[in-house]
């Protein structure tokens, strides 16, 4: 397996509509091709690490460099792995904050305007820094308290992770649907959003 990551800029302003469907998409196509990953977004910058099977991460790859969605797209790294970090994602997803960043080994001196094409393109550590922050759940502590074999303690750290990732999914569809009530364009296209939402959060088993 391969481990891949880039950093590009949007070609257009990303609203939680558009995220959102973005989101959905990249995770219904992960699954079918046993791809995970984490996406980071911020100042119409994305950050994404993505991991597989070699021949469908680099094909992957090539299809997100012609994605008309994308600029500037730049792989950051290509790495073989024996193991997945990102396992319990199809497709992780955050949008950096700077309210926690402070405290994390690395990201001292980190603002969330310096989430840029133009920063991370240069600055490796920050990069690696920010991709551990958000793959990690962020209960540490906690975890590190319980008296439990490591197969508990993984089993957690994933329910935890499935706990973020609905809750980011279930905050976008929110502000997206709150966007077209105040635009008065609460039509179709939100009830096919909150449609596609609810598919999205259900248990694998109800699929």
């Amino acid at each position: 397996m391969i481990q891949v990551s880039y950093v590009s800029r949007s070609k257009e302003a990303m609203t939680p509509e558009k995220l959102l469907g973005l989101l959905l998409e990249c995770r219904r196509r992960n699954q079918a091709l046993g791809v995970t990953g984490l996406l980071l977004y911020g100042n119409g910058t994305f950050l994404q690490a993505i991991e597989g099977d070699d021949e469908v991460i680099d094909e992957l790859v090539s299809t997100i460099l012609k994605d008309s969605r994308h600029e500037n797209v730049q792989v950051l790294s290509r790495k073989s792995i024996t193991e997945r970090e990102y396992a319990e994602w199809s497709m992780g997803f955050e949008q950096v904050s700077g309210e926690d960043l402070g405290q994390v080994e690395g990201l001292a001196s980190f603002e969330p305007d310096d989430f840029t094409f133009e920063y991370l393109s240069g600055n490796a550590p920050v990069v690696d820094s920010l991709l551990q922050h958000y793959r990690e759940p962020h209960w540490d502590q906690i975890i590190g308290e319980l008296d439990a074999k490591d197969r508990v303690i993984r089993h957690l750290e994933e329910a935890l992770a499935r706990v973020r990732g609905r809750a980011q999914i279930t905050r976008l569809a929110l502000e997206g649907i709150t966007e077209a009530i105040r635009q008065g364009k609460a039509g179709g296209s939100v009830l096919q959003l909150c449609e596609a939402t609810l598919e999205s959060l259900r248990p694998a088993r109800e699929h």
